[in-house]
């Protein structure tokens, strides 16, 4: 279900009452429980690093109501900058699990780099209004057409929005080599298009709503649309290694996980609360009209076979099936 942003202001203040409600109730003998269920647990610790996004309110929503302690679990959540950052730190055993981890770049460590990847839970998948490009309103780009030629500041390059960006370009007769895209990090996108250091952004929320309220930047392309509607995006991942050594404390972490992503995506309310506890700088309000996509709460292989099968098609990685991948 979705909502105007007018819509969800004023269903932003219904959010702290009810979280604070379910709170109380998970609270409830969740120590009992806890030590209950860390009893067949390899270990009780595991150490998340989380890109700071909306792709990562599932994991915010479990903590915070209790649903890793009820599974014996005590998880620790460190942020990062960008989701492929956390892959060194995952080999060095500091980090267990990566969350926000776009599926362009681990598919691609795992295929390409021979990585030993799991991917315990998928994260979010877009909607039309939650991957988008963004122009200022002086630049004369109001069209797909009028990007030929310029600039687009992306995260990363060569990865998942430099692909959905062409797709959906070539969808609305483009021709994505005319496009240049340079690396910006989510944050500093807004100052990039202000400069004028680039002619557009392509950005996910809450750097959608960031950008349309700070710099006025307005939608020029929706690249969750058509042949990528409902695109999955992101997800968590961690090293074979730590599945085949931890597996119960790998399944109660996914358990857990899945209640939230659930809990993320039913209750608009929860999400909008938890947002500006764990992405800096966005405020109450921002985070009562941001844009959310889909929080699913199962592996679907043959949803999930779509980003490998355009991964293929844009020459990122080989053909691949993505089977091998899912942790089960």
């Amino acid at each position: 279900m979705s909502f105007t942003r007018a819509r969800r202001l004023s269903l932003a203040a219904v959010g702290g009452l009810a979280a604070a409600l379910l709170a109380a109730c998970t609270s409830s003998g969740s120590s009992n429980s806890a030590t209950t269920a860390s009893a067949h647990l390899e270990k009780t610790t595991v150490n998340v690093g989380a890109l700071p996004v909306v792709d990562s309110a599932g994991l915010y929503l479990a903590r915070q109501n209790g649903y890793f302690q009820q599974a014996g679990l005590t998880v620790n959540i460190t942020p990062v900058a960008k989701s492929p950052d956390a892959i060194p730190e995952m080999q060095s055993g500091k980090v267990d699990v990566v969350a926000g981890a776009n599926y362009v770049s681990f598919f691609q460590a795992a295929e390409v780099k021979n990585l030993p990847l799991k991917l315990l839970v998928d994260g979010e998948s877009c909607t039309d209004d939650t991957f988008e490009v963004l122009a200022k309103p002086t630049s004369g780009i109001t069209t797909a057409s009028g990007l030929a030629h310029k600039t687009i500041a992306v995260n990363i390059t060569n990865n998942i929005q430099t692909m959905l960006t062409n797709t959906a370009l070539q969808a609305a007769g483009v021709n994505p080599a005319s496009v240049k895209y340079v690396a910006v990090p989510f944050p500093l996108m807004g100052k990039a298009l202000a400069s004028g250091a680039v002619d557009a952004i392509s950005v996910v929320e809450p750097f959608i709503t960031e950008n349309e309220l700070g710099v006025g930047a307005q939608p020029v392309l929706s690249t969750c649309t058509g042949p990528t509607a409902n695109f999955p995006i992101s997800g968590y991942f961690s090293l074979s290694t730590f599945t085949q050594k931890y597996p119960n404390t790998a399944r109660a972490f996914v358990a857990a996980l899945e209640r939230g992503q659930a809990l993320a995506d039913s209750n608009r309310a929860d999400v909008s609360e938890i947002l500006p506890t764990y992405i800096k700088g966005l405020s109450a309000n921002q985070a009562a009209v941001v844009n959310l996509g889909q929080y699913p709460t199962a592996l679907d292989t043959t949803h999930l076979q779509r980003v490998a099968d355009a991964m293929a098609k844009a020459n990122l990685a080989p053909g691949f099936k993505v089977n091998s991948l899912l942790f089960h």
